[in-house]
């Protein structure tokens, strides 16, 4: 990483069960690391994310973790699922404003509709 601050880092909560996934937010991308023996490396610039979601149910909330789900342009990855994460609001707080500082350093905007 180039001079990127790491907002959040973390595995998915697996229930006691080893996780090979690695999350990762820094303040240009997620990062995602996946395997064992073959890893496999996945990032989504911030500056892309649409919109963010977030699913617990109440077993969930209990334990305090959730999905989150990152809707994004990028092409590889346009819908993209963190699971089980551990304090989950606070996480997609973290990527939210994360994503809006992205954009607005980038100069990104959305065009959702266009007038003639």
């Amino acid at each position: 990483m180039l001079n990127e601050n790491v907002l959040w880092e973390g595995k998915p909560f697996n229930y006691g069960i080893p996780s090979f996934t690695k999350y990762q937010i820094t303040e240009r991308r997620i990062i995602i690391e996946k395997g064992i023996f073959t890893k496999k490396r996945e990032e989504i610039q911030l500056y892309r994310i649409r919109d963010i979601s977030l699913k617990r149910n109440l077993f969930e909330r209990m334990w305090k973790i959730g999905d989150i789900t990152v809707i994004s342009t990028d092409t590889t990855s346009p819908n993209y699922l963190l699971r089980n994460i551990k304090e989950s609001i606070k996480v997609a707080d973290i990527l939210g404003l994360a994503s809006e500082n992205a954009r607005i350093k980038n100069r990104a905007q959305e065009l959702t509709e266009v007038q003639a």
